[in-house]
């Protein structure tokens, strides 16, 4: 590991580090779902709970006061688009090539059936590396290999991202990008919240062995009730490529990074930059979400070297379920009530619009 986390590294020491930024304190988290729903409530619309068979999440039907707006809730996610914008979105290379049609930045990338491994190897020795290797149509972090190499990383790669997709999944290869992290929620023609997602590190300071710091940092999480339900998970080959064991120690302001992935299941933190982003971002952000046909609410994941250049970012994803937990428990920084944004878009669209405001 060498310069690739440059601007991430240079993204901690001036969003987190130089501000003193610690963790939020949080003593417990309250349900998005109930929070939305009381929110319909109290503005006069009604809410009918989808029987389904359990454990799958919970499911309601939400009525606006006249009766005329019929809204689908499953889980937090508020929605009315049609079921060709769930798939677009579920099939990452469809998604890729929306984007693509509105010109917008995406990584160099192609996808692959299952039964093309060779063909997919043979463009694998080509592309420019590191890669990325995930299947096209999972959620989350299930199959995805970051920083793919050499061929037998490859060969590793292919057969987890085939076992993390849904049934008949391609395999998306898509060139590896710098940058930081950034998860925007867009609703409408707004940007309500930005959040860099960025993997979990320590910093150095020149006398604690790499197991104290781990161990302190454990410690400070604990005030943020989210943090600490979700404990770093700590990949000691990544940390070893960095040139580092349990014993040993880091110099001091070095930043040892503890696993390669951002996400808050993994340990992540969580800083909300909704105010330091520049307008051109936002608008990059929700020009992605509009090139998804008919979909009103979007999680855009933008990787990006330089917040204050538009240039220096890509758009990797967009969600139409995205965690609202993301922002509503920023681990560093301003949390945000995006769950009664939602209320609030749906109630000024939908009920001026049928003109009984």
């Amino acid at each position: 590991m060498t310069g690739d986390y440059a601007s991430l590294t240079k993204f901690i020491q001036s969003y987190i580090l130089a501000p003193g930024l610690n963790f939020n304190s949080s003593n417990t988290t309250t349900s998005a779902v109930k929070s939305i729903i009381g929110g319909f409530k109290h503005l006069g619309w009604t809410t009918e709970e989808v029987v389904v068979e359990k454990p799958r999440p919970p499911r309601h039907k939400l009525f606006s006061p006249d009766g005329t707006i019929e809204l689908s809730m499953n889980s937090a996610k508020v929605f009315r688009h049609p079921m060709h914008t769930e798939q677009i979105c579920q099939r990452k290379h469809l998604t890729k090539r929306m984007l693509e049609f509105d010109k917008l930045p995406t990584p160099a990338g192609a996808d692959f059936s299952s039964k093309e491994k060779n063909v997919a190897l043979a463009y694998f020795k080509k592309v420019p590396k590191p890669v990325v290797v995930k299947p096209t149509n999972s959620g989350g972090s299930h199959g995805v290999t970051v920083g793919v190499s050499e061929s037998a990383e490859f060969e590793s790669a292919w057969d987890f991202a085939l076992d993390g997709g849904r049934e008949n999944s391609n395999v998306l290869i898509e060139q590896f990008v710098h940058g930081v992290e950034l998860r925007a929620l867009v609703i409408g023609d707004e940007v309500v919240s930005i959040v860099a997602r960025v993997q979990p590190f320590v910093v150095g300071n020149g006398s604690a062995n790499l197991k104290t710091l781990i161990d302190d940092s454990n410690e400070a999480r604990k005030v943020h009730y989210r943090a600490m339900q979700m404990p770093v998970v700590f990949n000691w080959d990544f940390i070893g490529k960095q040139g580092h064991d349990p014993e040993s120690i880091p110099a001091e302001d070095e930043i040892v990074y503890l696993n390669p992935l951002g996400l808050a299941a993994y340990g992540a933190f969580l800083v909300d930059v909704t105010d330091s982003v520049n307008a051109e971002v936002k608008d990059l952000a929700i020009r992605a979400k509009n090139a998804i046909p008919e979909m009103e609410i979007g999680g855009v994941d933008i990787l990006i070297e330089d917040l204050d250049d538009v240039g220096t970012g890509v758009i990797l994803e967009v969600n139409t379920a995205p965690s609202l937990n993301l922002h509503r428990y920023a681990t560093h920084g301003r949390a945000r009530d995006v769950d009664l944004d939602i209320v609030r878009y749906f109630h000024g669209r939908y009920v001026k619009e049928s003109g009984r405001a």
